[in-house]
């Protein structure tokens, strides 16, 4: 791969789509990006006896969009009643995630975040049939004169609101959560007017605001997908040039090192791999002081940007120096270190230091690696320009 290869490729990498996403309640200390809690709460919403107070609003915002599938387009508006059901199992102990019912209708849901559709929809079209068949005896059994029989409705509420297999289940019709969302946002405008104001709205609109991001998320996720699997090739080998390059660093930092007899029984050095690139390692023969050179592909909970001249760099030295003076500051060690752009901190019995290298040559970054080493060891100056 030659360099103007790998520029277009970054180029096309930089044109994935980075959707910022807002943090709502249910990324909080919850499993929400989980089809269980997510169902959990679209049950609660759809009891017109909870504390909501929205009544049926969730409710016939679902029959309003299935009632666009052509084979629901008569399905009848409807009071729900009864407490919705959540993971109702059949007779072969499958389990239906969400019932709903209403004299007009049985409406089965299953919801869908990142799973295939590989449930047995033909037994819960089983399971539900029986019950109005049941029903339906009942009340002839009790000499009930309305001989109507409830619809059968059959859903899948998924981020794409696609059916798998559509022919092989034509009894099931696809609500995508973005119709969802918007659906409900119709209704929830009318109901701030007429209803006062409470928690459970903000509630649900956070609900909401979920749903969308699961949809972002998995349309970003999507676009990655594909961009790796479309460039695999060059993804690869862009990766063996950044491990090389990285490698011979490795090897220009031992070659420097060597050339300095005066480092013979003081230094000592290990190559490693952290975040699964080359690293290395130098420390002290009494090993009290070590400095890392490694690289990151992207900042993590372990890569701070405490200063901000630190944004947007990958690659760092590191030092840790066994000591319990926790205030030590690096300045200290070395005047040709006190300026640098420095994260630290004090741990098990070591004060940490890193700091992003700015000049991002082989020679550049060897030359910094060596002198810290040199720094923080209080050696005579070496040159390192030899």
């Amino acid at each position: 791969m030659d360099i103007e290869q790998l520029i277009a490729l970054v180029d096309k990498f930089k044109q994935l789509p980075k959707i910022k996403r807002e943090t709502t309640l249910f990324d909080i200390g919850s499993r929400g990006h989980f089809e269980n809690p997510m169902t959990e709460v679209l049950s609660f919403f759809c009891n017109t006896t909870e504390v909501h107070g929205m009544n049926d609003l969730v409710i016939s915002s679902l029959v309003s969009l299935i009632r666009q599938n052509a084979i629901y387009k008569g399905l009848q508006y409807a009071q729900a009643h009864g407490k919705p059901q959540r993971e109702v199992t059949t007779k072969n102990n499958k389990r239906i995630d969400l019932l709903l019912s209403s004299d007009e209708w049985i409406i089965a849901i299953e919801s869908k975040v990142n799973h295939q559709q590989i449930n047995p929809f033909d037994e819960y079209e089983a399971y539900v049939d029986s019950v109005i068949r049941t029903k339906k005896a009942v009340d002839k059994d009790n000499d009930l004169t309305d001989e109507t029989e409830k619809q059968a409705v059959f859903v899948i509420l998924s981020p794409d609101g696609k059916v798998d297999n559509a022919p092989l289940h034509p009894r099931w019709c696809g609500i995508s959560f973005h119709q969802l969302v918007n659906e409900i946002k119709k209704r929830l405008q009318q109901h701030f007017f007429d209803a006062p104001f409470n928690k459970w709205s903000l509630v649900l609109k956070d609900f909401l605001l979920h749903l969308e991001n699961l949809v972002n998320d998995e349309e970003q996720n999507n676009a990655q997908e594909e961009f790796v699997l479309t460039h695999l090739g060059e993804i690869s080998q862009a990766w063996n040039l950044l491990k090389n390059t990285l490698q011979s660093v490795q090897h220009k930092a031992h070659t420097k090192l060597e050339q300095h007899p005066e480092l013979n029984g003081i230094l000592r050095s290990q190559k490693s791999s952290w975040f699964g690139l080359p690293t290395t390692i130098l420390y002290s023969e009494d090993e009290r002081t070590e400095v890392v050179l490694f690289a990151t592909g992207a900042p993590s909970v372990d890569i701070a940007d405490d200063d901000p001249r630190n944004a947007g760099k990958h690659i760092f030295i590191q030092i840790h120096i066994q000591t319990e003076d926790e205030g030590l500051e690096l300045g200290s060690l070395h005047e040709s270190l006190a300026n640098k752009a420095v994260n630290h901190w004090h741990s098990g019995g070591s004060k940490c230091f890193r700091w992003p290298i700015n000049e991002l040559s082989i020679e550049g970054i060897t030359n910094e690696f060596v002198a810290t080493f040199e720094a923080i060891n209080n050696l005579s100056p070496l040159s390192l320009n030899e």
